[in-house]
């Protein structure tokens, strides 16, 4: 069995003290460029990797953070996880990562965040609790950082502007004639799909048409297909000219729904999708769409909680608005 490379080892082979090569490791302390040069080039050859267990135990720091969220699969969540990650790891910070789709799961995670001693909860719950301050994340003494979920006031939070994200869709497809327009989206239990829909309301309320809730499919699950909604709407006396829909399962049932109308796009229904460029980008024609910023809200909510952490922060809960950009593609015509 191979013994474990330690720290003396390092030293040893930098020709250091066992202190330089804490201060190096730690960032922490004077060590001039040659010895943090030696020292680095001495852990990479050895294959030193700190003992944070230890670490933890001397300096009651785990300097872990973590991040629940309610599936793992989604790619949206997938993409937002990615980038928290990699800022957090910039920062010096570890993750851990829960997966709960269940308030039970919630308080679980919870629980096991704090047992382990992190040092913060950045959560995008699957359940928006009617009593925040008896949810999980209320009772919790861990710094926690809300991601796009409305539990009150009394969180640091980052928030996506869904609605003035879906008003700045529809106020461009009303401005090419489109009236009665498609909308495929999460569904109005959590905040993005209720800030959606209301979006989509006001937009149409605005320029004085009607709403239709026949045009209107809120899923409460991702992988939800839109072929039997979208074959329902295509049978109405007046269908719609134009389609809306979050991310590729959505927006790809609907869109093969229609070609196999005979229907063609951006001739004969224009297409907008919601999520990222990356995710609808092997669709013909190029779609336009209403792009997240997932780096800007990873960016905000690493920022929060870290100040937190590091009792930098102010004591009154903070929200952070995030915008999307609309992309135009090729998706998209006149009526």
């Amino acid at each position: 069995m191979t013994e474990r490379v330690s720290i003396r080892d390092v030293a040893a082979a930098a020709e250091v003290s066992i202190g330089t090569v804490s201060r190096v490791l730690n960032g922490s302390g004077y060590a001039s460029q040659a010895v943090r040069q030696r020292v680095q080039q001495a852990i990479a050859r050895l294959g030193y990797e700190p003992d944070f267990t230890a670490r933890h135990l001397r300096t009651g720091h785990s300097r872990t953070i973590g991040y629940l969220l309610p599936n793992i699969a989604n790619p949206f969540l997938a993409i937002h996880l990615a980038e928290v990650e990699k800022l957090a790891q910039g920062a010096g910070y570890s993750l851990f990562i829960g997966s709960s789709e269940r308030p039970a799961r919630d308080k679980e995670l919870v629980a096991f965040f704090e047992n382990r001693r992190l040092e913060g909860i950045i959560a995008s719950p699957s359940h928006e609790y009617e009593d925040p301050k008896s949810s999980p994340f209320g009772t919790t003494s861990l710094p926690t950082v809300i991601v796009d979920r409305d539990l009150g006031p009394g969180f640091d939070s980052v928030l996506v502007d869904h609605c003035q994200g879906m008003r700045k869709v529809m106020e461009y497809l009303l401005a090419l004639g489109h009236r009665r327009v498609a909308l495929f989206a999460s569904g109005p239990r959590l905040r993005p799909g209720r800030e959606k829909l209301r979006g989509y309301r006001t937009a149409l309320e605005d320029a004085g048409f009607a709403f239709d809730e026949r045009l209107v499919h809120l899923s409460e699950s991702w992988l939800e297909s839109s072929r039997e909604p979208m074959q329902r709407m295509l049978r109405l006396e007046a269908p719609p000219t134009a389609i809306i829909a979050v991310g590729t399962q959505l927006l790809s049932g609907a869109v093969h729904v229609v070609r196999e109308a005979g229907m063609d796009i951006p001739r004969d229904m224009s297409v907008v999708g919601i999520g990222t460029l990356e995710t609808l980008e092997l669709m013909y024609p190029p779609v336009t769409a209403l792009r997240y910023n997932f780096h800007q809200s990873a960016s905000a909510a690493v920022q929060l909680i870290l100040q937190r952490i590091e009792k930098v922060a102010p004591p009154h809960a903070r929200t952070v608005v995030i915008q999307s950009d609309l992309i135009l593609g090729a998706s998209c015509g006149a009526v």
